[in-house]
């Protein structure tokens, strides 16, 4: 996953060179529709059912939303958003299916035009909560925060983001130091911002 994350972050360096570059005034208001792939992992303790130690994998699914940004000043924006994220992990070939309604709250900090690096606050919403087709939904906390990393890049209104939210909550209620775990997650989105 960090192999993925580096190329990615390299491929939105190469095109700086060629793409055009975008500027918007103090005191604007964007607004931002998005897709992208969600990656979901696993962070803590987990013991399996079996008696022994495993290494969840990463869960493959879908995130949208649409996020707001108003633009402080020409190098700084704050954005507030909402997104439906398929999080979760897969561990002794049966999925975790954690999904959440995503509320971010992020600082832009525009080191070049178009390109921004970010950080923030996220509150989530567990929407389902399965483990393969058994509903864990009464076993889970209701909310989970995070705090969101990354780096997006603006071309043409065409804006490609790549974060990585750091979980901070347990998802398990009855959390022990061997049985605690979080759900983080890395998403790659793309979007179109309309300035309003």
């Amino acid at each position: 996953m960090k192999k993925l994350m580096m190329i990615a972050v390299m491929a939105i360096f190469a095109m700086t060179a060629s793409a055009q570059n975008i500027n918007r005034e103090v005191g604007a208001f964007t607004l931002q529709p998005k897709v992208g792939l969600a990656l979901g992992s696993f962070s803590g303790e987990y013991i399996t059912t079996v008696g022994g130690d495993t290494k969840p994998k990463t869960r493959v699914g879908f995130i949208a939303g649409v996020e707001g940004e108003y633009y402080i000043a020409e190098w700084f924006g704050a954005a507030l958003g909402l997104s439906y994220a398929q999080q979760g992990w897969k561990v002794e070939g049966v999925t975790d299916k954690l999904d959440y309604l995503n509320v971010p709250l992020v600082a832009n900090f525009y080191v070049a035009r178009g390109l921004a690096l970010k950080t923030g606050v996220q509150l989530g919403f567990l929407m389902n909560a399965k483990e393969g087709d058994k509903d864990i939904k009464d076993i889970c906390n209701k909310t989970n925060f995070s705090i969101p990393i990354g780096i997006s890049y603006e071309i043409s209104n065409v804006i490609l983001d790549i974060r990585y939210n750091i979980a901070l909550s347990k998802c398990n209620k009855n959390a022990t130091d061997n049985y605690k775990f979080r759900s983080d997650l890395v998403q790659f989105t793309i979007g179109y911002k309309f300035e309003l």
